[in-house]
């Protein structure tokens, strides 16, 4: 088990005021853990799986190359089935995110190795959490497995993500289990504060699958207080940084907004392949450039205001780091 330094007290900040706004923190945790039960909405609440053949599955203007004109110029059942894929890598990419992501990271905070979450409410937050997770695993993979069946996609097979291939390329150049941990968690708390708008896309969009719909609304509801929660952890593990992992994790927090915005351009590669769509190469070629330009589609001031708030930003690792992308502080 890796054990982190020695924590540090946030920059600026005097222990006295520390502790009370730790505390602060801390009440709020424990609230929202305790109202867990009734909160948790996929759960509590059953998601009506019927099935609408006559509905599309996803969202055209999702497509990164909708726009397209050999895209456009496809054949009505062509289109429908890359819509139905494009339903199923957006639940994939949510498996990732669940699974790949953000659990880990929970079961780096149960096993003790993220200063600042070794409490009983940062614990009982945590199993919650990982509870949720595998309630939303479970609910897309049930969604995937009906759009597969419905949609003669049983055999479309969906590749590694960018945002999981690149948090992990970044792990494997560090060498210290430490900084792996926390590069990690910058791509959990990304990713968390994140995938709520990302789902938000589909979520009260009555024109697609009402089982779609459905599926996603009741994942986003729990996804919202996730958010929350991540904004609070690490206004609680943050400041039980030593200053060195603190300048580490500064250095690294950026990273995965580029990651997350990444339009998964490969995976549509081997999808349309896959489909045989003509000219699918061609599409996927005059699409690169988008990739430049993702990070613009996110709203990255969430993660802006949260560094903020727990000093990233008043410290040199934190300023450089997020310049150095062009994300403005």
């Amino acid at each position: 088990m890796t054990t982190m330094s020695a924590p540090a007290i946030a920059p600026g900040g005097t222990d006295a005021a520390h502790q009370h706004e730790q505390s602060e923190v801390k009440a709020l945790l424990q609230r929202i853990g305790d109202g867990w039960i009734k909160r948790a909405k996929v759960r509590r609440d059953a998601v009506d799986l019927a099935f609408d053949p006559a509905r599309p599955d996803f969202l055209e203007e999702l497509l990164p190359f909708h726009a397209h004109p050999l895209y456009q110029r496809l054949a009505p059942e062509l289109k429908s089935k890359i819509l139905s894929a494009g339903w199923i890598i957006y639940n994939e990419k949510t498996v990732a995110i669940e699974s790949a992501i953000v659990s880990p990271s929970c079961y780096d905070a149960l096993d003790g190795r993220i200063p600042g979450l070794t409490d009983e409410t940062s614990r009982q937050i945590v199993c919650e959490t990982l509870v949720d997770e595998a309630y939303h695993l479970l609910l897309v993979a049930n969604a995937n497995r009906l759009t597969r069946m419905q949609r003669g996609l049983e055999d479309l097979k969906i590749p590694s993500f960018n945002l999981v291939t690149m948090m992990n390329r970044e792990k494997s150049l560090q060498s210290e289990d430490w900084q792996k941990i926390l590069v990690h968690l910058a791509t959990s708390v990304v990713s968390e504060i994140f995938v709520s708008d990302y789902l938000h896309q589909l979520s009260d969009c009555t024109e697609i699958q009402p089982m779609n719909m459905a599926t996603v609304a009741a994942h986003r509801h729990d996804e919202l207080a996730h958010s929350k929660i991540f904004t609070l952890m690490t206004k609680t593990f943050y400041p039980a940084l030593s200053l060195r992992e603190q300048a580490f994790f500064a250095s690294v927090l950026p990273k995965p907004i580029e990651w997350f915005a990444d339009l998964e351009l490969d995976i549509w590669s081997s999808v349309l392949e896959q489909l045989r769509v003509p000219g699918a190469a061609t599409i996927i070629a005059d699409c690169r450039p988008l990739n430049a330009a993702a990070r613009e589609r996110l709203d990255y001031t969430g993660i802006v205001g949260l560094s903020h708030e727990v000093g990233i930003l008043s410290t040199d690792a934190g300023r450089n780091s997020f310049t150095a992308m062009g994300i403005a502080i």
